[in-house]
């Protein structure tokens, strides 16, 4: 009886994350890299193919697929274009799909995008260094890449990494670092995406909050920022986790690294920390930038979110948890002032998008911080104060418990606030356009 309880339970337990990634990585000194990946993933009955996104190729050609096979039979496999490829399944296929992708890739030595997949003098960033399985409801979600905004739109999966790495490199990732015998091992569950940056000559600093362990990892010159990003975290983690509930992970690092167009960034358990904003920790964007990234392990991490079709969605969320961080402080107004001036400028800028727009609705991203960003949390604020904290609070946390560990839609959260309160469909009008 026991044995059959226990097989039921792991059958349920696979139902629920149904994909599972077993990596292999060797990086090289000059940045070049080779890898295999083993994909175990469940598929619908007459289900034929999987396609994989390589996300770094948007900017050039940087990561190549070079071989796919399940079993000892090798798989066909076409570039649809350089972010999509379709790896096409044997035929009498079960509800599961395993299969073998061996990729090899470079890092750029310049900062493009973001600055996400790069190599410097001290770091190797390896954001999206692998395929990744799209999403499939019944079709697969697949948008071209934007030169803005964030690309990836991901199932949650669970993964195990083993690195082989330059002596002198350290590598923080999405999970818990173990070294054996020459090798890196990081496994982490329940994974978004799993983010991956080696650095050398950096020091760390490590705290706990609340039995978390939190760990900032930064050039020796930047000691200084390092202490404020875990002071902001553990100040923000009290407030957030009252307002939202648990913090959704075991633990979670912050590296503070050259970055290009983008402050910060946010991966599962990682958060990553633009080195130019570093250099002076006590500004308020400094602060701004952590407490943001922080509030995004909910609101994309745990939380999904279609980031190309409603990329409000999780933006808007994460920017109005951060301001939580400064409402304790006794600045939310400034920052409503200055949510209010940017989504102005925004509609001047781009009238035809709203809020609720896709990415593709920001031609050369013409007022998608201003959309996006600003009018979301204006919309999420002007939401608060027509139900009252309690009734607000609630309402984001029952969209979370609903959305735990799945791909989340915005429409879902705007009747939630509608049903509470009904005027709530005036801001939706104002916001969105629609009813």
């Amino acid at each position: 009886m026991r044995v059959f309880l226990a097989l039921i339970l792991l059958w349920l337990a696979f139902l629920s994350f149904a994909t599972t990634y077993s990596i292999e990585l060797a990086v090289e000194t000059d940045g070049t890299f080779v890898g295999k990946a083993l994909v175990c993933t469940s598929v619908e009955p007459g289900q034929r193919e999987l396609l994989f996104r390589l996300y770094p190729n948007a900017f050039g050609p940087f990561v190549k697929l070079t071989e796919a096979w399940s079993g000892e039979a090798p798989l066909h496999m076409d570039s649809v274009e350089p972010t999509v490829w379709v790896i096409h399944l044997p035929e009498g296929g079960t509800q599961t799909a395993t299969i073998q992708l061996r990729f090899e890739g470079r890092l750029p030595k310049e900062l493009l995008g973001y600055g996400i997949f790069a190599q410097t003098s001290f770091t190797m960033t390896l954001s999206q260094f692998y395929p990744i399985l799209a999403p499939w409801d019944g079709e697969w979600r697949v948008y071209p890449a934007f030169p803005f905004g964030d690309n990836v739109v991901a199932e949650v999966a669970d993964y195990t990494v083993e690195l082989t790495l330059p002596a002198d490199f350290l590598p923080v990732g999405s999970g818990e670092e173990n070294f054996r015998s020459g090798k890196w091992r990081i496994s982490g569950e329940k994974l978004r995406e799993f983010g991956l940056v080696l650095v050398r000559g950096y020091e760390s600093l490590s705290s706990v909050w609340q039995e978390i362990p939190l760990r900032v990892f930064f050039p020796p010159s930047l000691r200084p920022a390092a202490e404020k990003a875990i002071k902001v975290t553990q100040e923000a983690l009290d407030i957030y986790t009252e307002k939202l509930g648990d913090f959704p992970y075991p633990d979670l690092d912050m590296v503070i690294v050259p970055l290009a167009s983008a402050g910060g960034v946010e991966y599962p358990r990682l958060i990553l920390i633009g080195e130019k904003y570093a250099l002076n920790p006590e500004s308020e964007i400094f602060a701004e930038i952590v407490a943001h990234e922080l509030a995004h392990q909910w609101w994309y991490g745990e939380v999904g979110v279609d980031q190309v079709r409603e990329p409000w969605l999780d933006e808007a969320l994460a920017t109005y948890t951060s301001s939580l961080y400064f409402e304790a402080k006794g600045k939310l107004q400034e920052k409503v002032v200055e949510w209010r001036y940017r989504y102005e400028r925004a509609k001047r800028l781009n009238p035809a998008a709203t809020v609720g727009s896709a990415l593709w609705e920001f031609p050369s991203g013409q007022g998608y911080s201003g959309y996006v960003y600003a009018g979301g949390a204006l919309f999420l604020h002007e939401t608060r104060e027509l139900l009252g904290d309690a009734l607000f609070f609630s309402a984001l946390r029952s969209f979370r418990e609903k959305f735990r560990w799945r791909l989340a839609q915005g429409a879902e959260l705007l009747e939630l606030f509608s049903e509470i309160n009904p005027e709530v469909a005036s801001l939706v009008r104002k916001y969105f356009g629609k009813d």
